[in-house]
């Protein structure tokens, strides 16, 4: 091992002894400066829930420098059609060399577990790790949720729908803010989204995953949809949010991330629509030093709003 790993690996663990993490040092793993997240330190597969199931469990990373303060972080939700996909699959890694710990989160997923048990088991992770957060060097009132594609549809709901009982949402808990990445905003409305671009793929996807997520034809399921869809949950206290599309998404077309810019445009919230020019579904056109910088620049702008209804 270099002298630069092992003063890395030094400073790690000063640091995660003086934030008081709640993390056995003997689990937790040290990831070298050129790791995708910088150097920090990772615990896996933690469980949020008793008698988990192997995906209802989750991954921390904590930046290794710190100012011994609580940290703001991040709660992902990974993407996969509702159907598929790991934790491992988390779209900002660079914010960890922010200064910003990452709680990227495994779920239930259809046909098996139908909605809304993906959403009652991101409700289930969040409540867990707000519980936990002064053990983990957490600041509760710097929380931020985010996802990507199904993990974008699903962080909108995690973020919006805070009084949503069917969900297992604690109606005491709110975002500071939410990143979406190319999620789905409205699903009664997908189809003609869909069918307006003429997005045959977006098309057959949709018809095939809607009825393992709901149980029934996305035609004859209108109840469901507007359940699932997280813009109906927006009101005038919706928290700050950062849409992020693709404007060649045949997937989840660029309209929905419109769709919901203009409802919280509406309605007064803070709100900012960036379209990726060229950009399909998902990419590196989302990574690039542009775009990160202005999601680092998002929450830099919301974390220091004087007055924030989550501020200490």
């Amino acid at each position: 091992m270099s002298v630069v790993i092992r003063f890395v690996c030094r400073v790690l663990l000063i640091s995660a002894v003086f934030r008081g993490v709640f993390i056995s040092s003997a689990r937790a793993e040290l990831l070298p400066a050129s790791s995708p997240y910088g150097a920090a330190s990772v615990t896996r597969n933690i469980p949020y829930t008793d008698n988990p199931t192997p995906r209802q469990n989750f991954d921390l990373y904590l930046p290794g420098i710190s100012n011994g303060k609580p940290l703001p972080f991040i709660v992902w939700i990974h993407g996969g059609a509702w159907i598929m996909g790991i934790k491992d699959w988390d779209n900002v890694k660079y914010l960890v060399s922010h200064g910003y710990a990452l709680a990227s989160i495994d779920y239930r997923i259809a046909p098996r577990d139908q909605f809304p048990a993906q959403i009652q088991d991101c409700n289930t992770a969040l409540n867990f790790i707000i519980a936990h957060a002064a053990d983990y060097g957490l600041n509760p009132k710097e929380l931020i949720i985010g996802g990507a594609s199904a993990g974008g549809h699903l962080a909108l709901l995690l973020g919006l729908a805070r009084s949503e009982k069917s969900f297992g949402a604690n109606p005491s808990i709110r975002p500071l803010a939410i990143l979406d990445f190319f999620g789905y905003t409205d699903l009664n409305h997908a189809m003609d989204d869909l069918q307006a671009i003429h997005a045959e793929k977006g098309i057959k996807l949709f018809q095939d995953v809607g009825p393992k997520l709901l149980g029934a034809p996305v035609d004859q399921s209108a109840d469901k949809l507007s359940l699932a869809s997280p813009i109906r949950y927006l009101n005038v206290n919706s928290s700050p949010t950062l849409i992020l599309d693709g404007s060649k998404d045949d997937l989840v077309p660029a309209i929905q991330g419109q769709h919901l810019h203009q409802a919280m445009d509406a309605l007064g919230l803070k709100n900012q629509f960036i379209l990726v020019p060229g950009a399909g579904h998902d990419g590196p056109l989302f990574s690039t030093p542009e775009i990160q910088a202005q999601v680092v620049s998002f929450l830099a702008g919301v974390l220091a709003k004087p007055g924030s209804h989550n501020q200490p």
